[in-house]
């Protein structure tokens, strides 16, 4: 027994202890019931909701497929700061938006809002915000390996995430550290304990519709680019 257990200190962080071989991913589909606390009133775009929970399955199946132990989380992160090997989160934005990726920034807070999610995001409580789930930490490391997941899923989404299949919105942007506070900021980041943290918008409903529902190809381009970085962070064999 005291073999095994100093073996186990011995696994990378992210991997699940049971099956070494197996990095821990979480999907999250963006807005999908049970919200998060404090921001329970925000369900997304029109359709979001089925097509996060949609294209999350297809990126979760596909993962599995590559030997990856993926987990699915809605809207509410569950479990409450877990450890993983990365933690995305899946969206689409709102008409006159585009494609886009954030990542967890070390030092940055949370938004806030008023009530349940309402009003414009701030860095600090509203006086009648409400109350916040416990907040885990962004270390420079996490912050590193997000900005490097995104990188690699910018470039395999860019590749797919063109006119002739359907984009209309424009390229695929990477969002500055104080950029987009609702994905640079985004509280997903800080309900998991995952070493890499990102957001991606998948487009801009009714402008990008026609790839939008192509959930097969965003999910390879999704699914590849997670896999690809946890070869290259040494998480997958």
């Amino acid at each position: 027994m005291i073999g095994l257990l100093a073996a186990a200190t011995l696994l990378p962080f992210g991997v699940n202890p049971s099956s070494p071989a197996r990095p821990v991913v979480y999907v999250q589909a963006g807005h999908e019931a049970p919200r998060e606390p404090g921001y329970l009133v925000q369900t997304g775009a029109a359709g979001e909701i089925a097509f996060t929970t949609r294209l999350s399955a297809a990126v979760e199946r596909r993962l599995r497929a590559a030997g990856v132990d993926a987990r699915h989380t809605a809207g509410r992160v569950t479990p409450l700061g877990a450890p993983a090997a990365v933690f995305v989160s899946i969206h689409y934005d709102t008409p006159g938006g585009h494609a886009a990726l954030g990542y967890a920034v070390a030092g940055s807070g949370e938004n806030y809002y008023h009530g349940q999610g309402t009003g414009t995001p701030r860095s600090t409580p509203y006086p009648d915000s409400a109350p916040h789930r416990p907040a885990t930490t962004i270390s420079a490391a996490v912050q590193g390996r997000s900005y490097r997941l995104a990188l690699r899923m910018r470039a395999a989404y860019a590749r797919v995430f063109t006119p002739a299949n359907g984009a209309r919105s424009g390229g695929v942007r990477l969002e500055t550290p104080t950029g987009n506070p609702r994905m640079m900021r985004y509280y997903g980041f800080r309900r998991t304990d995952a070493t890499a943290r990102v957001l991606i918008e998948t487009g801009a409903v009714g402008t990008d519709a026609a790839i939008l529902r192509r959930t097969d190809v965003i999910a390879t381009a999704i699914s590849g680019s997670i896999v690809k970085h946890l070869r290259a962070e040494g998480q997958l064999r």
